[in-house]
């Protein structure tokens, strides 16, 4: 039996993918696969572009973290091999931890292969010639030794432009309201945008909040300093207190060195430069706003930074609307933690939507094995390649039998035609690509991915029943299987998009709102939990619909499972049109019209007072109490 090539790619920086280095590493596995007869897997290679092996981050994760999980499980075929250009693209790390990493490969039987000199690593090659041995540890030496000596030699270099008082620029990445001058020795001001920065400082010291002030920038349609990085391209609270806390903008530099820290490459600020930028906001402005933030830590108590997250969604949760992050607004009483959409609370059109955060979390920690039973299976299951397995062997059998027909035939006319030829080529041809794939599909790739999906699954059950429970670690797990999490509230239900492919969806108990009963017979609409985005709209004037005005707002009643406010109503004939957020007048102007519109209609709608609010619904088997 033939047996099974992989291949691995890898380079250090994305800059290298315009050069020759991926076509070379591609030509030399498939050459070396061609002469010794062995079969390339093009399907399942691996690949790490643009990632370095100095400190052994492609065999934490990436496609080499792939590969050895493979072996660790005993789920790489007998008699692999793994072909690389050399042994400086599988590590170069440390000798010991380099050294471990190629015995943990070669000790489960694969055999590595290094393409640059034909060199092979096996097993048996190894007990039969140690000398292959000092030979792998004197590569991995000279690679480490390589990497280190660079390392060393950038550091010197960016430790002697630190310490340069004389150097004004370092490089194209400068803040957002700044630009490199043109003989690329300083940076200059850009007016328009550092205009931006004054604005935010100026009403900072008036006394208004970060969320003040970002709402009124995405109402405005405010331009980002930046086309890239600024989260969604929308102001944020986040990204306010940045430029508020950043000693950039009175012109101070403070460059950075990085060092390993726990395996990982943290950046320690050094001495700061006093001047290095020029200065767009007033000394006095930024010290009145420094000291306030003081003041008012100290006041709540608040020592430094949370290192752990009350969040089991984070970076997960997304409105079905506009599809952007759903953000946690909690209080001390953990009972009082609401899912909100982000772009509506930074000031953007979208669902005003409060959705209480402790039914969502249940979905995820008291319900996980629910979860874990709906996960859909890969692409191709294993029971579908069994399908496969079984129609390919159908079919062989047919052109078998159709095979030996035509060589009978052929046999018995003493000239035959040449058609008779082709279609007995044809037959051969169509066979020889049906065993080529029932032979990829026996080398259990499916199976390979059904246990690796199992094995994540139980590591998110592992975590959410550990106790004490540790939401970052569930918050890890679930990130390694799921792409996002959408809300559906006005479902009731939980969309989940998996890594691998595939959705799937599960309800949870939506408090019903104060005042009204649930409704226990409410239809799922599938299509509820689509994002719909909204195109920016910055016009600021509220759409008048004309004619179908009455329909619409029956939509969004009977589009929703419980009763809704005035303002509701209004809010989402504004965001199902596309509109931007309305002023205050514009808003309340629209929702006389609503109100005036519904009461006149009493057959079609029902009216329940509740603390001094409106609350309308269809009449679809809500009951208003007394």
């Amino acid at each position: 039996m033939r047996g099974v090539a992989y291949s691995y790619l890898r380079f250090s920086t994305p800059e290298q993918a315009m050069g020759d280095s991926r076509r070379r590493q591609l030509s030399l596995a498939e050459s070396y696969a061609r002469q010794h007869n062995l079969l390339l897997d093009k399907g399942l290679n691996f690949r790490d572009l643009g990632v370095s092996a100095f400190r052994g981050k492609n065999a934490k994760d990436g496609g080499l973290r792939s590969f050895l999980d493979a072996v660790e499980h005993g789920l790489v075929p007998a008699n692999s091999y793994l072909l690389i250009e050399s042994l400086d693209r599988l590590s170069r790390d440390r000798i010991l931890e380099a050294q471990a990493l190629f015995l943990q490969i070669v000790s489960a039987g694969v055999t590595i292969v290094t393409l640059i000199d034909q060199r092979t690593y096996s097993v048996e090659s190894l007990n039969t010639n140690p000398t292959d041995l000092i030979i792998s540890l004197v590569y991995m030496m000279r690679a480490n030794e390589e990497s280190t000596t660079k390392s060393s030699r950038l550091k010197a270099a960016y430790a002697t432009r630190r310490e340069d008082s004389t150097v004004g620029y370092h490089g194209l990445q400068c803040p957002g309201w700044l630009k490199p001058n043109s003989m690329k020795t300083g940076y200059v001001v850009v007016p328009e945008k550092a205009a931006i920065i004054q604005r935010i400082f100026r009403e900072a010291v008036e006394g208004r909040g970060l969320q003040m002030i970002a709402r009124d920038l995405n109402l405005e349609c405010v331009p980002m300093l930046r086309a890239w990085n600024q989260r969604g391209k929308i102001w944020t609270r986040a990204l306010i207190r940045n430029y508020l806390h950043s000693t950039r903008v009175v012109g101070t530099y403070t460059p950075c060195r990085g060092e390993l820290v726990n395996g990982k490459i943290r950046f320690m600020p050094t001495d700061a430069k006093l001047g290095y930028y020029p200065a767009i906001v007033a000394q006095a402005d930024w010290d009145f706003i420094h000291d306030r933030r003081v003041a008012w830590a100290a006041h709540h108590k608040c020592v430094g930074r949370r290192m752990t997250i009350a969040n089991v969604l984070s970076r997960l949760a997304r409105c079905p609307f506009c599809d952007r992050a759903m953000v946690l607004m909690r209080t001390e009483n953990q009972n009082q933690r609401y899912l909100v959409c982000m772009a509506w609370r930074e000031g953007r059109a979208c669902s005003s939507e409060w959705v209480r955060f402790p039914e969502v979390e249940d979905v995820f920690t008291s319900d996980v094995s629910f979860l874990i039973k709906n996960c859909p299976q890969p692409q191709l299951h294993v029971d579908a390649r069994r399908a496969m397995l079984k129609t390919i062997s159908k079919r062989l059998s047919h052109l078998r039998f159709r095979l030996v027909r035509e060589r009978t035939a052929h046999a018995l006319l003493l000239n035959t035609s040449r058609p008779g030829r082709t279609w007995s080529q044809d037959t051969e041809a169509e066979m020889e690509q049906l065993q080529a794939e029932r032979y990829r599909l026996r080398l259990d790739r499916n199976y390979w991915e059904d246990a690796t999906l199992s094995l994540k699954l139980e590591a998110l059950r592992t975590a959410v029943l550990a106790e004490p429970r540790d939401l970052a670690r569930v918050n890890e797990k679930l990130r390694a299987l799921l792409l996002k999490v959408v809300i559906d509230w006005e479902s009731s239900r939980v969309v989940l998009h998996w890594r691998h492919g595939g959705h799937s969806y599960t309800d949870f108990w939506k408090r019903r709102q104060r005042g009204t009963t649930r409704n226990t017979t409410r239809a799922l609409d599938s299509t509820k939990h689509r994002p719909r985005c909204l195109p920016p709209d910055c016009s600021g004037q509220v759409q008048v619909f004309e004619g179908e005005f009455k329909n619409r707002m029956i939509e969004v009643l009977k589009s929703s499972t419980y009763p809704l406010t005035t303002k509701d109503i209004a809010t989402r004939l504004l965001v199902n049109a596309g509109q931007a957020m309305p002023s205050s007048n514009d808003l309340t102007e629209l929702m006389r019209k609503v109100r005036r519109t519904l009461s006149k209609n009493p057959s079609s709608a029902i009216r329940a007072g509740g603390h001094g609010s409106y609350l309308w619904s269809i009449q679809i088997g809500l009951r208003v109490p007394n």
